[in-house]
């Protein structure tokens, strides 16, 4: 019993094992489709025992099942009915001779009547789990068909309550004697119990009890549309049991375990899946699913090619581009050309592509400038100042110098450089030659340069700011390194402070 046992888990696995490769993770149809049906079924009955008389039941129950491919599905499954026969025309004992013989203690007669007279009935109740294979899916060659075949086996329980009787007195009387109360209780005419063989009218036999139970059997079904299947089931249950019929003496050819069958008109609903997905994985055509895949990967071949092509030659393929007939090589990841400072000149014929003044620019990007003395007229609040005025960070005329000996009260420009840029523009350079003529007037004057941060990284660019302006005021001038402080504060509140450098008197 115990190799039976793990030779179906064995099998069991193998077949899951092998219907997991041919299901969703290779075919993009499987994964959305329903996979639970649930149903009803109505069977007539009929047992295999010793009361070999097959008589006809009926029963019916409900059943739910799970695919986990087109082939392979696990079963639940559950009855209520009714198991009856009898062994009034028998075929399976023999008369004999009258004699007898004595196996381990128990007499076995041959001379049993070829009439018995006994009748049974069993109203049970079962439940069963099956692996259900779907015979005609497992073919790739072969086109879906509306009909599938199919073959099931499992495991379950029987819950049996049986009644038997054996009517006639006589016969009664003869199983009495013989067996005893062990297998049989003895009813007089009032219908109560009796060992008195004299006074035995008729006798019952009794069994209550659950036991194991092997389900195996085939079906066939049909597709009626997306939601229903109505198919026909013949199942057999082998029981580890001698006991479903009531009949469990021990005649001379006693069958020690017992069948029964069910033959059942079976519809099942297919629910579950995706909304909008139609398909059932038992109704799928692995080919059908095949073919639809390759189509879409030829699809996504062509698309590759796509993505290789750049008309334009920005770096970007024709796929993502959004502007594939661009001239310029500076494009944002869509293709489209960049425009930094949003000018509406594209960065790659942008002379100022950082423009401060991005609503005021000539057809290069550069910041218009009418005055000429370097400040953006954004910014200048004298965009008419002379064209040799020294002039603020706001454009306004700046009073350098004075005579030669007027040092006090001393007013010094700010130099403007362009965004991250230590590179001290043209712009600036009368600027700072004013500077360095009043310092040389002025032997005594001690200048500041104050640079604008608010980070590690800004106090870098000022300290190379203010060096340039040392730089060239010694390189050029003479000046002495010594009379120029660099002096660092935050830029809050200042206008433009992160490209300014301001000069003054050194306090």
């Amino acid at each position: 019993m115990k190799n039976l046992k793990f030779f179906l888990l064995g099998l069991t696995l193998l077949a899951f094992t092998g219907s997991q490769a041919q299901m969703g993770q290779y075919f993009s149809k499987y994964e959305p489709s329903k996979r639970w049906s649930v149903g009803l079924q109505l069977s007539p009955t009929a047992l295999n025992g010793d009361a070999d008389d097959i008589g006809i039941g009926m029963s019916g129950g409900l059943h739910v099942k799970y695919s986990f491919g087109q082939s392979f599905g696990l079963k639940l499954s559950g009855n209520i009915g009714v198991l009856k026969g009898g062994r009034e025309e028998h075929n399976l004992s023999q008369n004999g001779d009258g004699s007898a013989v004595d196996i381990d203690d128990v007499l076995f007669v041959y001379n049993i009547p070829t009439e018995d007279g006994y009748n049974y009935k069993n109203n049970f109740k079962d439940l069963d789990i099956t692996a259900v294979y779907t015979l005609g899916n497992i073919s790739f060659l072969r086109p879906l068909r509306k009909v599938q075949m199919f073959t099931f086996f499992g495991f379950g329980s029987i819950w049996s309550n049986v009644e038997g009787t054996v009517a006639d007195k006589a016969e009664a009387q003869s199983y009495y004697s013989q067996w005893g109360s062990k297998y049989l209780v003895g009813l007089d005419a009032n219908g109560d119990e009796t060992t008195n063989v004299a006074s035995i009218e008729t006798a019952k036999t009794e069994y209550v009890g659950r036991n194991f139970t092997l389900p195996f059997g085939f079906g066939v079904k049909r597709n009626f549309g997306k939601m229903l299947d109505v198919g026909l089931e013949w199942k057999t249950r082998w029981t580890r049991s001698d006991a479903l019929d009531g009949f469990s003496f021990p005649i001379w050819r006693n069958r020690f375990t017992d069948f029964y069958h069910t033959l059942g008109l079976q519809a099942s609903l297919k629910i579950g899946g995706q909304e909008d997905e139609e398909s059932h994985y038992d109704w799928l055509n692995p080919m059908e699913t095949m073919y639809a895949d390759m189509d879409s990967m030829i699809k996504i071949t062509e698309d590759l090619k796509e993505l290789t092509l750049d008309d334009d030659g920005d770096g970007v393929g024709n796929f993502f581009d959004k502007e594939n007939d661009t001239d310029c090589d500076k494009v944002y990841a869509d293709g489209r050309a960049m425009d930094s400072d949003g000018d509406g000149v594209n960065d790659c014929k942008d002379v100022q592509p950082f423009s401060i003044c991005p609503d005021e620019v000539d057809e290069n990007g550069r910041s218009l400038d009418t005055d000429g003395d370097g400040v953006p007229n954004c910014m200048d609040q004298e965009p008419n100042s002379a064209a040799d005025a020294l002039v603020n960070a706001n454009g306004s005329a700046v009073n350098v110098g004075g005579a030669c000996c007027d040092c006090s009260n001393v007013s010094l420009p700010t130099i403007i450089f362009d965004n991250n840029s230590s590179r001290i523009s043209p712009a600036s350079y009368g600027v700072l030659y004013a500077v360095a003529e009043k310092m040389k007037s002025c032997p005594t004057l001690k200048v500041s340069a104050t640079g604008y941060t608010t980070s590690k990284a800004g106090e870098q660019m000022a300290y190379k700011r203010s060096n340039a302006i040392i730089d060239h005021l010694e390189a050029n001038y003479g000046i002495e390194r010594s009379r120029i402080n660099t002096e660092y504060t935050t830029g809050s509140g200042v206008e433009y402070s992160s490209r300014r450098i301001d000069l003054g008197e050194a306090k």
